[in-house]
């Protein structure tokens, strides 16, 4: 009875788990064979224009690292001197990214960056965070440059729906 009990409510903690879990839709592989995803719910528009053609919004981006990947990031703060504890289990990294359409042009900083471990656990001293980021444009054919197309295109169907519901 009691097994049955236990199977029972790890099934409905795993149900609810994933209902809460983000919506990640792999988007690209780097050089270093990182795989990066996109949780196609996070994103949010922060502010338009009235004519809805420059936008401001942000999105949610996940890196899991290889050990390639991993290997690298570690001689990169090395090089700096600079090396968090931990960081040699790091596993994945979550990334909220501020995008911006200003005319022709496109910008990025990113707002926030949380590092986790091979077991789900915050990296102590890899958290990033910064609210007021200095904008930079968007290099051409740069991982970003990929980021900003997937939350443009949910960005436009969010547009559209507001448009389409402003001519009703």
């Amino acid at each position: 009875m009691r097994k049955i009990f236990l199977t029972t409510l790890l099934v409905i903690m795993m149900s609810a788990a994933t209902a809460l879990a983000a919506n990640w839709q792999h988007i690209y592989t780097d050089q270093s064979d990182n795989e990066i995803y996109f949780d196609t719910d996070s994103v949010q528009i922060t502010s338009m224009t009235s004519e809805r053609n420059d936008v401001t919004f942000s999105g949610v981006f996940r890196m899991d690292y290889s050990n390639k990947g991993r290997d690298a990031l570690i001689a990169w703060y090395r090089d700096y001197s600079i090396v968090p504890a931990g960081i040699e289990s790091l596993s994945y990294d979550v990334t909220t990214i501020q995008f911006k359409k200003d005319g022709d042009k496109r910008y990025y900083y990113i707002s926030e960056r949380d590092s986790y471990n091979n077991y789900g656990s915050q990296i102590t001293g890899m958290q990033y965070k910064d609210t007021e980021g200095k904008w930079q444009e968007i290099p051409v054919a740069s991982v970003i440059d990929v980021e900003y197309n997937e939350a443009k295109l949910i960005v436009d169907g969010k547009r559209y729906k507001r448009i389409d519901a402003a001519d009703l």
